[in-house]
Formats: structure tokens, C-alpha cells, sequence
């Protein structure tokens, strides 16, 4: 007798998951037909289906706001479902409703895109109080590009002090990301507090941004603020080189040739037009340039920027060797007051051709007394009356020191 009973059960339970089985079957087969009425009947068919009821929100927008409430009653632990549901409630000016429905998707999901979408929220309505913490949890939480929400602070405060103040995170990505934005606006005024908090956070995916922007206070004729970038990288050993202390005494960065130039900050730029060849050998370090008779008739090699103390004597020596070539070899040394273009070699830093293995040149100027920052060139020039220079040009090192 309780063997029959038991497969009566058996049978009942069977029959009863069969024909849910059926009916969610039906229920996924006719949801694939986005219209109001198959969702409503999909619903009737699996009326427990958070699924369902976002399908009905995108078939008739007019019931979005009910349909999305009951999908978040069904999975409240699903972040875009409130996100969903932040967004209808937002179209229909339920706006308590549209702000604790982005609360409960930022306290559900750590991604990203919550706390961008409640940013957002708080922007359109110039609710500062909520936006600038807001803005920095997205900011702290972000992954990609973030110059959109860089243009939101912008647009709330014209306080240039405000955005670093309240909205960037203690990450040295953002702090990057938005130094490049101040640099690709032209905004190298209020870039200065950014380099430097980017580089007391750096890693060395920051060291590119943060030559660039050496490079470009370098440009203006800058000093300080380059240099107390240059020194953090550098005592962070981000850098292989020494801190920059003019005045304790000059130098030239990498004057030995023995690391790959970084073109950029306070080492070596190679400026050669593609008629001349360009070597830098590190295992016996040194450069070569091969000239052909083809190059430019004036033309830079290479160049460094130099920050120095106003009002002392310099001496330049550079050891180097020359191969096919006689007498003045149009390559010369300049010493180029930045802010003024002035050379303070007077066209005294020419190079002649080495009688010898090796050859120092030695080249002394004065700076002035309001100049910090030199470039030291090496350039082409053809002699008058000469034809262009052919052969090569070997330096071993450079050095910088008082000429006391």
C-alpha cells in the first residue's frame, strides 16, 4: 500500500515539474516577440521572473517604472537592474525614487558605472554637496578614459583648485589622466599641482606624461617646476639619474652616452634630419653621426636643457673623434639662453676635425644674470664657401662644470 502511495507522489511531483517545465518553455518562447501583450502573458506564464519584467519595461515604456520595480523586488542584488530602474524613475520626475534606486546599485556593484551614473545624476541636478564625492568615488573606481567627467567638474566650477581639491582619489592613473587633460588644453598654468601630486604617486606608466610635461614647461623657459618633477622621479627611482641641483653644481645628464637617450625631460633629444645617420652604442658607449654630403645646410644633431645658476662661468669639455674630415667641419657646439635665444658661446663652440685618436674641445660662456636655463645644441652649419661636410662624428663624453 505505501508503495503505491509513494509513486503516486512520485508521479504528482513529475507531473507538476512537467508542466512548469511547459509553461516557462511557452514563456521563453513567446518573450522572444518584444510587444507589451507577449510580455504580459509571459509573465502570467512565470510571474516570478525578474527577466520577464524588464522585457515588458522595454515593450512599453509607459509601464517601465512598475515593471522595473518588480524586477528589483525579484533580484535586488543585481546592480542594473536598479541602474534600470534609476532611469525610468528619473524619466518619470520620480527623482527620490531614481536617486535611492543609483544608491542601492552603487552599494550592490564596486564597478564603475554605478557611481559614474549617480555623478551624472547629481551633475544635471548642480548639486554639488553630493556630486564632487560622488564624482570622486567614480573617479576612484574607474578603469578607462575619464575625460567626460573631468568635463562635469569643469562645468560646475571654474575654481581651478577645486577639481585636484575635491574630485581626484589617491591614484596615480587619475592624477595622470588628468594632468594629459590640462596638457591637451593648453592649461600648463594650472598643470604645475598636478605634475607634481602625479609624480609623488607615480608608477612608471607615468613617467611619459610626466617628461611631457617637462618638456612643455622646458619650452616656455620654465625652470622650477621641471626640476622638482625631474627630482621626484629621480628619488623615487623612477628615473636612473641623479636629482638636478644647480646650485650645488652644474652637469649634463647622461654626458657619459651610457643609457638610451630618453628625448625628453633633462636628458639627450636627437634631432637629426634622416640625411645624417644616428648611433648610440652602449656596450662601448659613445654616439656617431655619419654625414653624406646630403644634409641640410643647417640642421641640429642633438640638444639637452641645462637649468643653471644666473651670473657664473661655465665650462663645456667634450671628448670626440672625427673620421673623413679636415679642418672646421661646420659641427659646432651652442649654448642657447633659452629665454632669449641668445648664444652664450658667441659661435666660439666650434668643432674641428680630430688630428688625434681622441680630441677634447673645450668651450667656456657666462650666463646672464637672469638666466636659469640653457639648451646646449649641437648643430650643423656649412662653412662659407665650403662644400657640405662629409664623414663621421664620434663623441665618447660631455661634461659641465664651473669655470672658476
Amino acid at each position: 500500500m505505501s508503495f503505491r502511495i509513494g509513486g503516486a507522489w512520485a508521479l504528482i511531483v513529475c507531473a507538476y515539474a512537467c508542466y512548469w517545465s511547459l509553461r516557462l518553455a511557452v514563456a521563453d518562447y513567446i518573450i522572444q516577440d518584444l510587444s507589451p501583450s507577449t510580455a504580459r502573458i509571459a509573465l502570467r506564464l512565470a510571474p516570478g521572473s525578474p527577466d520577464y519584467y524588464l522585457r515588458l519595461a522595454q515593450a512599453d515604456p509607459a509601464a517601465a517604472l512598475s515593471a522595473l520595480r518588480r524586477a528589483a523586488e525579484f533580484n535586488p542584488r543585481s546592480s542594473s537592474v536598479w541602474m534600470d530602474l534609476a532611469a525610468a524613475a528619473e524619466q518619470h520626475d520620480d527623482l527620490p525614487q531614481a536617486e535611492s534606486s543609483l544608491k542601492r546599485a552603487v552599494a550592490t556593484d564596486k564597478t564603475f558605472a554605478p557611481r559614474w551614473l549617480l555623478a551624472q545624476f547629481y551633475f544635471r541636478r548642480k548639486d554639488q554637496a553630493r556630486f564632487w564625492p560622488s564624482v570622486r568615488a567614480a573617479l576612484d573606481a574607474s578603469y578607462d578614459d575619464v575625460s567626460p567627467l573631468f568635463d562635469m567638474c569643469w562645468s560646475l566650477t571654474q575654481d581651478p583648485a577645486a577639481i585636484p581639491a575635491l574630485a581626484l582619489p589617491d591614484r596615480s592613473t587619475v592624477s595622470r589622466q588628468y594632468l594629459e587633460y590640462l596638457l591637451a588644453r593648453n592649461r600648463l598654468d594650472l598643470a604645475a599641482v598636478v605634475a607634481i601630486r602625479t609624480a609623488r604617486q607615480a608608477a612608471s606608466g607615468d613617467l611619459p606624461t610626466l617628461l611631457i610635461y617637462c618638456d612643455r614647461v622646458l619650452e616656455k623657459g620654465g625652470v622650477s617646476p621641471a626640476v622638482a618633477i625631474w627630482n621626484l622621479l629621480a628619488a623615487k627611482h623612477l628615473l636612473h639619474y641623479p636629482e638636478v641641483t644647480p646650485a650645488r653644481g652644474p652637469s649634463l645628464i647622461n654626458g657619459s652616452f651610457s643609457r638610451e637617450f630618453l628625448a625628453g625631460g633633462f636628458d639627450w633629444r636627437v634631432s637629426t634630419p634622416v640625411e645624417i645617420s644616428f648611433r648610440q652604442d652602449l656596450s662601448a658607449p659613445g654616439v656617431w653621426f655619419n654625414f653624406f654630403g646630403r644634409q641640410p645646410q643647417h640642421c641640429e644633431l642633438m640638444n639637452q636643457y641645462v637649468p643653471l645658476e644666473a651670473g657664473r662661468r661655465y665650462r663645456v669639455v667634450v671628448n670626440y673623434e672625427t673620421d673623413g674630415m679636415e679642418g672646421d667641419t661646420g659641427i659646432g657646439w651652442r649654448a642657447m639662453d633659452v629665454g632669449t635665444g641668445a648664444d652664450l658661446l658667441h659661435g666660439s663652440g666650434r668643432i674641428m676635425a680630430s688630428q688625434s685618436h681622441s680630441t677634447a674641445g673645450t668651450y667656456q660662456f657666462e650666463t646672464p644674470g637672469d638666466t636659469h636655463l640653457v639648451k646646449l645644441i649641437l648643430a650643423y652649419d656649412r662653412p662659407l664657401g665650403a662644400v657640405r661636410a662629409e664623414g663621421s662624428l664620434a663623441l665618447q663624453n660631455a661634461s659641465l662644470g664651473w669655470d672658476r
